[in-house]
């Protein structure tokens, strides 16, 4: 005790132990060319091998032996012998060992049985690493196994037929998902494997999908005696495409959740998963052209009926998804487009379920796009509130006494709402050339309108109203001989059956005649007719008895109508928001890239009036970028828009150099 205590440390000499030890290396392990070190280390390999196969070893005497080798310092690289003779040959072991492994499962399992055993391999070497080998070994036997086990097969693995990664997504095998992605997510190599054959899937199913919705082309029916066949075949077409389009969205909307569901269970909220997986989404929302279309029609087909005995926390959720969507949009201004034409027939036919859960969706796409993206949707709320606001006050003025009728007017301001000609219940047609008449022909409507256009103009000066008639509604009281119903119509509908109203109904008239009296267009009358005569509720008879609509057909009340509800709504044919036709979206379009470039022309003088001076490169580069989040400009756009400028004098090329811009001020 006294010489290692005192003297050892004192003379700079080693301790009795590590003397001990150096003799014990060198005169027994190390002796007669490391024979008995050569037989230890194959004992432990074979020990090792033989627990690999299932057998029990004695782990103690294993544990032992890897602290003498621990122990056992190399003399010539000075580091443990373990590190240096035993931990090298478990290490090439293990490769050859897991080598032939993964070859035979490769052939003989599927993807979720392969990934368990290689789980189970690995989990059991660290287990065996804990018993009896020194802690350091953990990584390098760690990385063996991966490399071997995933590595080397991580494609194979999940191309597996009919047991790969996709039936592992199709059987919903959340398990299974989860222990690959703890393998392959250490792997960058193999990581990327996994997120493109993930983003393949997804892409495979957005395909069968958009097979699924598929929009032919309408021929306008040319017979201008046959309009209202004509309609009943474009409305049934329409509804039809309608139904797909609905179907396409709650499908990508549904699909879309499964796979987020993979993301925060099997992928543990990975956020490359996440992005792999968004990334694949919005490469299927923007492959269909139409997508911007389908999204408003689904969100309009919410807002009429399909809030109906949801909970809070329900349509939080359908909201959320359809944010989703539109965040996956790449033409966002297109959406805006057709969001506010939908949003105005809601509004204007009081349509929508809950006010409350209309404002809720603003208030997200106002988060999500910007105040500029919801200004003129909040206008347009503004003007409905403004307007019932303004009742009371019409009503209690001598201007609203005696009216004979109870009369609701919505003010609109034209630059808030879209310019709807056609009538707000007919979206099928988009007649957009057809001018709503502006006279009802009838001397209690005429009376009461122009004592409102009075009323109006007295508390608003300056303001000049065109009444569209085309975008209203009424109730009419309607006595069918001895029975009495209150029938909900259009305007349109309304002018029509007031032409019958005189001589208790026994008024006859052709559809020429009608048209001549009430100014409204001949295939909106026929369409108009063909819902009163030939539809559900026929409160009016025609001459023939045909669904197709003449100039000949006369029409007269039906006074022997009966039903048994006392208050009937009587639809137009085609009353609800329908796909486009390829004629209808060609002229949409047309409408978008107008709109497209005032805004190009309205950034590009807003970077030059910051800048002063631009090259052209950097002016093309920084409109794009600020232009990325509505829609993707090309250069070939944001150039012609450039020149507009240059002729309207607002930006103006330096002489010295043709792609250089100043602003003019």
């Amino acid at each position: 005790m006294y010489v290692d205590k005192v003297y050892v440390k004192s003379a700079h000499l080693p301790s009795v132990y590590e003397m001990g030890m150096h003799v014990f290396r060198d005169k027994v392990l190390l002796a007669a060319n490391g024979r008995l070190n050569t037989g230890v280390k194959q004992a432990i390999l074979r020990q090792i091998d033989y627990e690999r196969r299932g057998n029990e070893v004695n782990r103690s005497t294993l544990r032992s032996i890897a602290d003498m080798f621990i122990e056992l310092m190399d003399a010539t690289r000075l580091r443990p012998l373990y590190e240096t003779v035993l931990e090298p040959q478990i290490i090439s072991e293990s490769i050859a060992f897991y080598r032939g492994v993964a070859s035979r499962r490769i052939s003989e399992q599927g993807a979720p049985e392969y990934t368990r055993a290689a789980q189970s391999d690995i989990d059991a070497e660290m287990d065996r690493v804990d018993a009896y080998l020194a802690a350091q070994t953990s990584k390098p036997l760690r990385d063996v196994l991966l490399h071997e086990l995933i590595t080397t097969h991580d494609a194979e693995i999940l191309a597996v037929p009919n047991n790969g990664i996709v039936s592992m997504f199709e059987q919903h095998d959340v398990s299974g998902l989860a222990v690959l992605y703890r393998l392959y997510c250490s792997l960058p190599s193999s990581f990327k494997v996994l997120q493109g054959m993930t983003r393949s899937h997804i892409a495979s199913i957005g395909k069968k999908l958009s097979e699924s919705f598929v929009v032919q082309s309408e021929s306008e029916p040319r017979s201008q005696g046959n309009h209202g066949s004509a309609a009943q075949t474009v409305a049934a077409a329409a509804a039809a495409r309608t139904a797909m389009a609905l179907r396409w969205i709650q499908e990508l909307i549904s699909t879309y959740g499964v796979y987020d569901d993979f993301t925060v269970k099997a992928f543990a909220g990975s956020k490359d998963m996440r992005n792999t997986i968004n990334a694949a989404f919005i490469d299927i929302v923007n492959a269909n052209d139409r997508a911007p279309e389908l999204l408003s029609l689904y969100i309009d087909d919410v807002m009429k009926s399909g809030l109906k005995g949801k909970s809070d926390q329900e349509i939080e959720h359908i909201f959320e998804r359809c944010i989703l969507l539109l965040r996956f949009l790449k033409d966002k201004d297109a959406f805006e487009h057709y969001y506010k034409v939908h949003l105005a027939r809601r509004l204007l036919l009081v349509r929508s379920l809950s006010e409350d859960a209309e404002q809720t969706l603003i208030s997200k796409l106002k988060i999500e796009c910007g105040s500029q993206f919801t200004i003129k949707l909040e206008g347009m709320f503004k003007d409905i509130q403004t307007s019932a606001d303004m009742e009371p006050l019409f009503n209690s003025s001598p201007a609203g006494a005696g009216l004979g009728l109870d009369m609701h007017v919505s003010v609109l301001t034209p630059t808030f709402w879209p310019a709807m000609a056609s009538s707000a219940s007919d979206s099928s047609t988009q007649e957009s050339h057809l001018q709503p008449c502006q006279t009802a022909n009838n001397a209690l409507i005429d009376n009461a309108t122009s004592r409102f256009a009075d009323f109006y103009t007295n508390h608003r000066s300056g303001r000049t109203l065109t009444w569209q008639f085309n975008m209203g509604n009424a109730d009419l009281k309607v006595h069918f001989g001895t029975r009495t119903h209150e029938l909900n119509v259009t305007t349109y509908q309304m002018f029509i059956l007031l032409l019958f109203a005189e001589n208790d109904g026994a008024v006859e008239l052709s559809s020429k005649e009608i048209q001549a009296k009430t100014g409204i267009p001949t295939p909106l009358l026929s369409r108009l007719l063909q819902s009163l005569a030939c539809a559900k509720y026929k409160v009016l008879t025609k001459t023939p008895m045909s669904r197709n609509i003449g100039p000949e057909d006369r029409f007269r009340l039906n006074m022997g109508f009966r039903s048994p509800q006392y208050r009937i709504r009587i639809p137009m044919i085609s009353a609800k928001n329908t796909v486009e036709t390829d004629k209808e979206k060609a002229a949409t379009m047309a409408t978008i890239s107008q709109e497209r470039q005032y805004v190009i022309e309205a950034v590009v003088v807003r970077i030059m009036k910051t800048r002063k001076q631009m090259a052209h490169d950097q002016l093309v580069n920084e409109t794009i970028t600020q232009l990325s989040s509505r829609f993707m400009p090309t250069s070939k756009t944001i150039k012609v828009s450039i020149e507009r400028l240059i002729d309207r004098e607002y930006i103006m090329r330096c002489p010295n150099n043709p792609r250089l811009y100043s602003y003019l001020a």
